[in-house]
C-alpha cells in the first residue's frame, strides 16, 4: 500500500464533505493550518543579551545564577573596608632574613600572659625579608617570625616573637584597628 502525504490527507478530510467547491472559510482555515501566523516577537527578545539567554536547559541558569550570586558575595566581602594589612620585615642581627615564615596569632586576653592565642594565618618571608597578611580584621594579634630551617641564619638566630622576645606569654602585641600596620621583627642571636 503507498504510503500518502499529510497534506494530501488533510486536503483530502478539509474537502470531503463537499460536492462543489469549498467556500472561502474552509481554505483559510487550510491556510491558517498550514502557514500559522507569526507572533510579533516580544519586548525582551529583541533586546540581543537577552536573546542569548532565552531558551536554553535549566543548568545554564543554574550556572548562570551560582556564578552571578558568587561574583556578588567576592564584590563585597572585597568592599568591606573592616579588613587591613600587617606587612613588614624580618631582620636577622642588621640583615634581612633570606627565607623563613611568619605566623600570626590571634589574642582575645586584654592583659598578659597571652595564654588564649589562636592561629590565624601563616606567610611565607620572602628573600628579602618581607612579609605580609593581608585582610585581616580589626584586633589583637601576635607575631611569630623563624628562619627557614636549611639556611644559615637558623644555626645562629632563634625563632622569635614580635618584638624580640623568645616566649609568647611575654610578647608585645600588636593591635589593628582603622590602618595598615608596618612591623620589623628582629630575630634574637643564640648565645655563644
Amino acid at each position: 500500500m503507498e504510503e500518502t502525504d499529510p497534506i494530501e490527507d488533510k486536503f483530502r478530510s478539509s474537502f470531503s464533505d463537499y460536492e462543489k467547491e469549498p467556500p472561502e472559510r474552509v481554505w483559510e482555515d487550510l491556510v491558517r493550518e498550514l502557514h500559522p501566523e507569526l507572533r510579533p516577537a516580544s519586548f525582551w527578545s529583541r533586546i540581543p543579551m537577552f536573546s542569548l539567554v532565552t531558551n536554553k536547559p535549566i543548568w545554564f541558569y543554574l550556572i548562570m545564577g551560582g556564578f552571578t550570586f558568587s561574583l556578588f558575595v567576592t564584590i563585597i566581602y572585597l568592599s568591606s573596608d573592616n579588613h587591613h594589612a600587617i606587612r613588614g620585615h624580618a631582620y636577622a642581627g642588621d640583615v634581612r632574613l633570606h627565607s623563613g615564615s611568619a605566623e600570626l596569632f590571634q589574642v582575645a586576653d586584654n592583659v598578659l600572659p597571652w595564654d588564649s592565642a589562636t592561629h590565624y594565618r601563616s606567610a611565607i618571608i620572602d628573600k628579602y625579608g618581607h612579609f605580609q597578611f593581608l585582610r585581616v580584621k580589626a584586633g589583637k594579634y601576635l607575631l611569630r617570625v623563624a628562619p627557614d630551617r636549611n639556611s644559615d641564619q637558623a644555626k645562629m638566630y632563634l625563632s622569635s616573637w614580635y618584638d624580640r622576645f623568645e616566649k609568647s606569654d611575654s610578647c608585645k602585641p600588636i593591635l589593628l584597628s582603622d590602618n595598615d600596620i608596618n612591623v620589623e621583627v628582629h630575630l634574637i642571636q643564640i648565645a655563644k
